[in-house]
Parts: structure tokens; C-alpha cells; sequence
């Protein structure tokens, strides 16, 4: 099959993030958009140039009110976040000129935040915003919104773009209940509230009441090792918070009863597997670990024995399931019986300050390899395994870490487009330190958006794009960071197909 969509230069961008109220915008990165935009609607007029937005466009679990999946309310955000919201709406003006453009294309591929963009009078309206529904401009405007990806030619060289999440446990997309809905809502029929994944009830029941007070959490890489630990060092009540704790249990068994019941897989196929471990799914730790295990330090107890490894913590859930028992039971009852840990937990961090006992807790930070380009993780080893190796330039989003490898299938190359939020990675030479670790806990525990970008050195604006570029001897990959007066080339992430 060859592509239809042919180009001289593809670039890729992905988890823009866009939604949120002023203060609750992961998104921060106005200027350096902008620039991208213009700079490629000016750029070799002559060439066929394309920009992929490779899912994460528009965040609407991010706007209020909060739903898993919104189809009455989504018209809505969508027009608060493109037209009246000053972060956002600059950057579709700059969209919008570059569909105006000749020899320019604009593809929007889905990711998991997005999902109401599926529905059609969502779409519609975006095409209308994007387009003012100049003829020129449409036919300039892909959209790919059945989890089919974005295939396309550069030169002579294939490239194929997918958000990531096909391969994510918590965020599969089930495209035939959204066809449903749609289909359901067009005809008048009543239509049952749906969640979508447990990544979504996740968002919307646990962690955005934890981000009104706790922005960090959508910030701090790596989730699984960092993020929880460090909430219930600043707040150990999350601990006991029934309602995040219920949501916990309810997500790990949507999540559950997907794996059963959903074809998985990017060809379909009916298969049950194990969560691979070191993954997402496999290693949420801290909230949901004391939920299955409830297996707490006892005072004086130090934080490498609590350090319990949490990769079987799903498996747990699962067989339990199996066996019978409703994930929402393992909460049930009496709630001293429920939280019966937390004395101890608290007990035990009052042992030391707060901000030892992490220092200690996150020792393993040191040697996370999660900001380096060349490190291979989960989503680059399940795509790779699940796409043909016929293509030579497979690119992902999703987990908002910038990659560069080569396949371990055929001869091609995998990218990682990384994000355009911000980010947060804990130094090794910050965590050695109890001094800088004690002041970096503070902030965390207390810092606003605001204020966690005022602070020097702890965000960190990646602003990547992937730029896969016939330049006459070959086709070209490459990350770049994006500043608002130009490009910079990311260091070993050159890859070429000759």
C-alpha cells in the first residue's frame, strides 16, 4: 500500500496538552508554538511540508467541569480553549495562517485526553475554527481520528505516527463505543454515561483534586518511582482519602476488565497477558501499593525495607478478580479496617522530616534513565514488537519522553516526540543533597504553577519536535527543542535512511 500523503519535510509534535484553566495549564509554551508555527509556514515555500500533531492536542480531561468522556459539554471547552482562552488561542490563529499556506499540510492524529474530537460536531467545529471554512484550507487539513495512525512518505521513506497509548494498558481507545456514541446522540437515543479507560478515571476522580493543591503531580518524571512517593511525603492524608483510594481500586478494575474483555493489540487480536513489569499499569506504586499490600513501615522502620517493589501489584488485583472478587470490595467494610496503615505510615514520617524520608525513598532517581534520548522503555519495546518492520520511521507520543533508537525490528528508526509541557526531573546532585532536597521539597509541597516556574532550574520546557527530512542524500530523523528564536538539535538523536 503506498501512503497518500507525501512530503519533503514531516515534523512531529505531540502532548501539547491544551486546556485547563490559568493556573491548571500544563501547557507553557506559548512563545516557543508560535515560532514553530511560523517558522514553518515560511519555510522552502516550494516544498511539501507537513506538521503532525501527534495526539494530546486538546486536553479536555484538564477542563472544568471535569468527565471522563464529555459529548455534551465538549463544544464547549473546545471553544473556550481556541477562541477566548489567551494561551491557546494565539496559537490557532498561527494554525489557521498556515492552512492558508501553500504546499503545507496539517495532520491531527488522536491521543487519549482527546477523545471527544472523535465526535462529529466536535469535529466539524474544530475544522471550522482551524479553516474558517476556506476550501483551500480544508482540503490542507487531515485528521485521523480512528486509531488508524498517520502514514505517510517522506522522499522515498515511510513514516508512520501513533500516539502511544494503542500499547498502554490504562488507555486503550474503544473506536467502536465512540462510533456508538456518536451514532447514539445523532439519532436521539439516550446515551449512558462511559468512561472511557482507567487512564481516564484516573485523571478525572484521583489525580485532578490532588493538582488543585499539588500541581507537581502532572509535572514530575518518573510516575511510578517519583510522583506518588513524593505526594505522600508532602500530604500523608491522601493516604486516607477514601475517595481517591475508591477511584484507585475502580481504575485498576476498569483497567482489568478492558484487558479481558477489549481486543488488544494493534492488529486486534484476542490475547491475555501478564502487565509487563516496570510498566505504568505494573509499578503504580505508593496510593495503590498500601491498597493491595496494605504492608506499611512500623515505626523506625527505614525506607529501603519499606521500598516494597510494586510490579505485582495489578497481578493482584487480577487474580483476585478472577477468583471472584469485585476490585471495589477490597475497600469495603469498616473504614479503621480500611486505613488501618496509616497511623503507622504517618508514625513512621514523623520519625524523620518528611523530606529525609524521601530523599531516601528516591534514591533509585540517581540512576533513571527516564530523560535519556537513547534509553530504550515499554512503549518503544511493545510498539516495536507490535509494527511491521517495513517502516523506517515509526513515531510516538504518549509518554512525554523524547526518544531516538533504532528498531529492534528491520532496519528502521523509532521516535519519541516527548511533550510541550512542562516537566520536572529530581537531579542526582538535588537528591544527594539533604540541604537542595529539603528546599526542593518545600517548593513542591507548597508551590502554586506559578511558583514552580519562578523557581530556577526546576522546570524544564522541552518544547520537542521530530523533524524527518529528505535533504538529497537520504531522509533524515532528528529531534529538535524548539526556543522561541529557533531550533536546537538534540545531541545523538540524528538518524538516517538511506
Amino acid at each position: 500500500m503506498k501512503p497518500t500523503l507525501q512530503f519533503d519535510q514531516l515534523y512531529i509534535v505531540s502532548d501539547l496538552h491544551f486546556g485547563g484553566e490559568p493556573g491548571f495549564q500544563i501547557f507553557g509554551s506559548q512563545a516557543e508554538m508560535i515560532w514553530l508555527i511560523q517558522h514553518l509556514t515560511q519555510l522552502d515555500s516550494d516544498k511539501q511540508i507537513g506538521l503532525v500533531i501527534n495526539g494530546d492536542f486538546i486536553d479536555f480531561l484538564a477542563e472544568a467541569p471535569s468527565r471522563h468522556f464529555d459529548p455534551d459539554g465538549a463544544l464547549k471547552k473546545l471553544e473556550r480553549i481556541a477562541l477566548h482562552d489567551p494561551t491557546f488561542s494565539p496559537i490557532f490563529s498561527e494554525l489557521k495562517n498556515f492552512l492558508n499556506t501553500a504546499n503545507r499540510k496539517l495532520i491531527i492524529n488522536l491521543g487519549n485526553h482527546d477523545l471527544e474530537l472523535t465526535l462529529p460536531w466536535v469535529r466539524e467545529r474544530l475544522i471550522e475554527i482551524l479553516t474558517d471554512n476556506h476550501e483551500p484550507s480544508r482540503a490542507r487539513l487531515s485528521m485521523v481520528f480512528d486509531g488508524s495512525g498517520v502514514l505517510a512518505n517522506v522522499g522515498n521513506k515511510s513514516v508512520l505516527c501513533v500516539h502511544g497509548n494503542e500499547v498502554d494498558a490504562w488507555n486503550p481507545a474503544d473506536f467502536e463505543k465512540l462510533r456508538q456514541i456518536s451514532r447514539d446522540y445523532q439519532f436521539g437515543r439516550p446515551v449512558d454515561n462511559w468512561i472511557p479507560n482507567a487512564g481516564s478515571k484516573m485523571v478525572i476522580d484521583v489525580m485532578n483534586p490532588v493538582k488543585r493543591n499539588y500541581p507537581f503531580v502532572d509535572l514530575l518524571k518518573p510516575e511510578a518511582e517519583g510522583v506518588v512517593p513524593t505526594l505522600l511525603a508532602c500530604d500523608p492524608k491522601q493516604l486516607s482519602n477514601l475517595d481517591s483510594v475508591l477511584g484507585l481500586a475502580s481504575a485498576a478494575g476498569s483497567w482489568l476488565q478492558t484487558k479481558i474483555s477489549k481486543p488488544r493489540g494493534m492488529l486486534g487480536e484476542e490475547r491475555e497477558s501478564a502487565p509487563i513489569a516496570g510498566s505504568a499499569a505494573a509499578n503504580t506504586t505508593g496510593l495503590t501499593q498500601a491498597l493491595i499490600s496494605r504492608q506499611f513501615p512500623t515505626n523506625g522502620a527505614s525506607a529501603a525495607s519499606s521500598n516494597n517493589d510494586a510490579s505485582n501489584m495489578l497481578l493482584a488485583v487480577e487474580q483476585q478478580t478472577l477468583e471472584g472478587v469485585n476490585p471495589l470490595q477490597l475497600v469495603q467494610g469498616q473504614q479503621s479496617e480500611q486505613l488501618g496503615g496509616v497511623g503507622a505510615f504517618i508514625n513512621w514520617l514523623k520519625n524523620k522530616p518528611a523530606s529525609e524520608v524521601l530523599r531516601e525513598a528516591l534514591d533509585k532517581l540517581d540512576k533513571d534513565r527516564s530523560f535519556d534520548p537513547t534509553a530504550s522503555d515499554d512503549t518503544f519495546t511493545s510498539l516495536d514488537k507490535e509494527i511491521q518492520g517495513n517502516i523506517d520511521f515509526l513515531v510516538a507520543g504518549h509518554t512525554h519522553l523524547e526518544r531516538a533508537l533504532k528498531r529492534q525490528k528491520g532496519n528502521g528508526y523509532y521516535f519519541n516526540s516527548g511533550t510541550w509541557a512542562r516537566l520536572i526531573k529530581i537531579e542526582p546532585e538535588t537528591r544527594q543533597s539533604p540541604e537542595k532536597f529539603k528546599a526542593l521539597f518545600d517548593i513542591l509541597k507548597n508551590g502554586t504553577m506559578a511558583k514552580l516556574d519562578a523557581t530556577p532550574g526546576l522546570i524544564s520546557k522541552f518544547c520537542t519536535v521530530v523533524a524527518i527530512v529528505d535533504d538529497g542524500n537520504g531522509v533524515m530523523g532528528e529531534l529538535r527543542h524548539v526556543a522561541s528564536t529557533g531550533f536546537k538539535a538534540v545531541a545523538n538523536s540524528q538518524l538516517r535512511s538511506n
